[in-house]
């Protein structure tokens, strides 16, 4: 899916991002005012409840995750499936082990590229999403039900604008940690 273009999709420069002095110093800093701080208050919060309701399934977090990635994404490549869910790569291998002996998700051959595996759900892959995902829509559904009214789509577009403007940096501190030949190398 192509992304949106962002407004400002420049990564952060100078002594602050590079891990020297910023404009604020330690002193002022403050745990609550700080953002990432309530998103993984929120996160944790929401896995510890969402642990709870899965149980029953005999499924974990992360399973869900995945079955909901599928979802979204029919036949995604296990590094696609890795950013969508948020699990690194080793837990993910080992979780999609497990959904293919329960017989949840397949795994495919890339027509393209042989040596890309493509994951997709299977038809109990389907059924059990369909049995859960009520579950999982009403804890949402709490989560933001005191917000005010398009609260939680204003924040679902910041995040994505956050996400976009992260990649920037990720993409900016990867070229700049590419070897480049010297002048003149032929």
């Amino acid at each position: 899916m192509p992304r949106a273009p962002i407004e400002r999709a420049v990564a952060p420069t100078g002594p602050a991002f590079a891990g020297g002095a910023s404009a604020h110093d330690a002193a002022s800093f403050a745990l609550e005012g700080h953002l990432f701080y309530w998103f993984t208050k929120v996160l944790t919060r929401r896995d510890r409840l969402l642990v709870a309701g899965l149980k029953p399934f005999g499924l974990r977090a992360f399973e869900w995750r995945v079955l909901a990635g599928l979802r979204g994404r029919q036949h995604s490549s296990m590094g696609e499936l890795a950013d969508m869910s948020s699990i690194d790569q080793t837990t993910l291998s080992r979780t999609v082990d497990r959904m293919v002996e329960a017989g949840w998700v397949l795994r495919l051959a890339d027509a393209d590229d042989m040596r890309v595996t493509r994951l997709a759900l299977t038809p109990e892959g389907h059924a059990l999403f369909e049995e859960i995902w009520p579950i999982v829509d009403r804890l949402n559904d709490a989560s933001v039900a005191d917000l005010p009214k398009g609260a939680a789509e204003l924040m679902c577009a910041a995040m994505r604008v956050m996400c976009q403007s992260l990649d920037a940096c990720l993409e900016t501190e990867k070229d700049r940690a590419t070897p480049r030949e010297p002048r003149g190398a032929a």
